[in-house]
């Protein structure tokens, strides 16, 4: 397939599986000890979104940019495999639901830090007192941290290192690409150049130049293009595997079908879809 050709294919992925397996403009009703499941289909929607975004980005040659929602795309697809490999205690599950109040604290603390600094004025009279109420809700629900005889509440986010690391397949686009990725999302220096065009061939691109914003790496856009449908597809395989395998009633009959053409489609057109090795 050729660039066009691949992003036609993602374009009818996302179609089918949005309609199919996503189920959009039907109702969902989640039942007790299921709750993680809402979440995990939420994420999927997500990536659903991401990933027509960076078609989109693609499509107009901005590969550079693409690659940042690809890594937004590889960090949704690892809470999806994380949330779906929880133990019977749900630890995962409870621990991904009490980010908001961990981040929460953490930005709290922040400001306390400003204003022991003198960078932030002290107009926060209930400031230290919500960081206490947060720290208590945390040691009740059982997220804490020891040292020696001292407990303390445990307010560490979930990372994507501390996903990867549970997961062999995971680990490894992991170290081959977010990494890469990460230059484009923080404007690394050397993620940049590809804007600046050569004015005279004696000076380089650092000293004379011109801004040339419709330029993008193919090398990149190619990697870029086949990793987002890797991804894209490998986590509607393994999550319509997990639901086959744990709550199979959830799929309507009349779906069935649909989804199984979907996941042989997959499995016939991996191949064209090589990952380039990792630059640097």
């Amino acid at each position: 397939m050729n660039k066009e050709e691949k992003i036609e294919y993602a374009h009818f992925l996302i179609e089918d599986i949005t309609k199919w397996f996503l189920q959009k403009d039907e109702p969902y009703i989640i039942l007790p000890d299921m709750e993680y499941l809402r979440e995990v289909i939420t994420l999927y929607a997500k990536q659903s979104n991401l990933f027509e975004s960076t078609l989109l980005l693609l499509e107009n040659n901005h590969a550079e940019e693409a690659f940042i929602l690809l890594r937004s795309m590889l960090n949704n697809s690892m809470l999806i495999d994380y949330l779906c490999h929880d133990n019977d205690e749900k630890k995962r599950y409870r621990e991904y639901m009490i980010q908001p109040l961990k981040s929460e604290t953490a930005f709290l603390k922040n400001i306390s830090q400003g204003i022991k600094k003198g960078w932030i004025k002290s107009d926060y009279p209930t400031l230290e007192s919500r960081i206490k109420n947060n720290e208590k809700i945390l040691i009740k629900e059982g997220f804490i941290q020891t040292r020696g005889k001292k407990v303390r509440a445990d307010t560490r986010l979930i990372t994507i290192k501390s996903m990867a690391d549970s997961d062999e397949l995971l680990f490894a686009h992991y170290l081959a690409f977010y990494r890469e990725a990460s230059k484009y999302e923080h404007s690394d220096f050397a993620s940049l150049e590809i804007y600046r065009q050569t004015v005279v061939e004696e000076y380089p691109n650092t000293v004379a130049f011109i801004l040339d914003l419709s330029r993008t790496d193919p090398e990149l856009e190619l990697k870029v293009l086949n990793l987002s449908i890797t991804i894209y597809s490998l986590t509607f395989m393994r999550l319509l595997q997990h639901i086959n395998n744990k709550h199979e009633h959830l799929i309507p009959e009349e779906n069935k079908q649909s989804l199984t053409n979907i996941a042989v489609l997959i499995s016939k057109s991996k191949g064209e879809f090589p990952l380039a090795e990792v630059n640097g």
